[in-house]
């Protein structure tokens, strides 16, 4: 006697009638939607069933979903829910809006979905954290605030989910597939990196000066234990300060706001080519060693060029190094060339130069 079909095997040689033993195949495949041209097939088929052009707030996809929220070409101001599944698209189903589709929308067709392979595969090697694996990756636009709004009206980018089996980190990706980064601050490296290193103030000088030119104009510079930030003129606005970020994840661009750039009579922009970073190390030991802390953790280390005195108008640039260790603070100010202009300590003036006036 043949034994009796389990619910199991009815339940497969039914697909297989309803789709197709080719098309069973498709549906149970868990080679990833991030694998091969996988991507580029769901994209494709969700493009021919919308029938036109059209923009999308999200593109969400791991290894078993790709999915999308695309505008309605037909009626621009509706957004639908689309699913790529075993072959096949569902939807359109509606979304409930919370955002400003105009601002928060990106053009399809501008997204390169065959990159996404290498991308992910440039992510995982760069991640180097133990067995890395793609989580999922989402595409939107990064949140942002402009024009005395709030809303998803950043840059449009593929935001990559690592896990590993001890720490998980997060990467960035253009639209057109060129890695952007890994963010390793929730990694155990991210808990003993030092920026005012010879080696990291190096590197730091280096990334800025390809990025954004030797000769750009800094309105200040200020370090802590594991970061550096600086503001700088906006080229295209003159009026704006563009602020950025080096630290363990490299050098980026910061703040969801446009700053207005304000002028101080007592403080003025210095060209980057005019000061070396790696002096911070030189300023910051000899800082310990004046105020007698060497232990000392860094509160602030910071350079601006501003005037010698409040009826001086000679402009310098100041090194200031500021430290704190359980109860005690202590402060030291240098010029660029290394002397001192002041110290102090727990409130008190240990020293300071004599002021001249002009």
């Amino acid at each position: 006697m043949k034994k009796p079909i389990t619910n199991c095997a009815a339940l497969v040689l039914l697909m297989c009638v309803v789709l197709g033993c080719g098309r069973l195949g498709v549906l149970f495949d868990r080679n990833s939607f991030l694998e091969g041209d996988k991507a580029q097939t769901a994209a494709k088929a969700i493009r021919e069933k919308i029938g036109k052009p059209f923009n999308v707030t999200e593109v969400f996809i791991d290894k078993n979903e790709f999915r999308v929220h695309a505008q309605d070409p037909n009626n621009p101001k509706n957004l639908d829910e689309y699913k790529y599944i075993g072959g096949f698209v569902s939807g359109p189903t509606p979304v409930k809006l919370n955002e400003n589709l105009e601002k928060s929308s990106f053009p399809f067709d501008e997204i390169n979905f065959a990159a996404i392979p290498e991308f992910t595969r440039e992510a995982i090697e760069k991640s180097g954290i133990a067995d890395a694996k793609i989580y999922r990756i989402t595409f939107r636009r990064g949140f942002a605030i402009r024009e005395n709004a709030v809303g998803s009206l950043g840059s449009a980018s593929w935001h990559i989910e690592i896990k590993g089996s001890r720490e998980d980190v997060t990467a960035a990706a253009a639209p057109n597939g060129k890695l952007l980064g890994v963010d390793f601050s929730r990694t155990d490296r991210a808990k003993s990196y030092k920026i005012i290193t010879s080696a990291e103030l190096l590197k730091a000088q280096d990334a800025i000066k390809k990025n954004l030119g030797a000769n750009i104009k800094i309105s200040k510079i200020v370090m802590y234990e594991d970061s550096l930030g600086f503001s700088t003129v906006n080229p295209q606005n003159k009026s704006v300060e563009d602020s950025y970020n080096y630290g363990i994840n490299g050098l980026r661009k910061t703040g969801f706001i446009d700053m207005p750039k304000i002028n101080s009579p007592f403080q003025e922009d210095y060209s980057f080519s005019d000061i070396n970073l790696t002096d911070a190390v030189k300023y910051l030991e000899l800082a310990k060693k004046r105020v007698e802390m060497p232990d000392g953790v860094v509160s602030s280390l910071s350079v601006r060029r501003e005037t010698v005195s409040v009826m001086d108008k000679t402009f310098r640039i100041v090194w200031s190094v500021s430290l704190k260790k359980g109860v005690n603070e202590g402060s030291v100010n240098y010029d660029n060339d290394g002397n001192e202009i002041s110290v102090r300590k727990n409130g008190e003036t240990i020293f300071e130069e004599k002021k001249t006036y002009k």
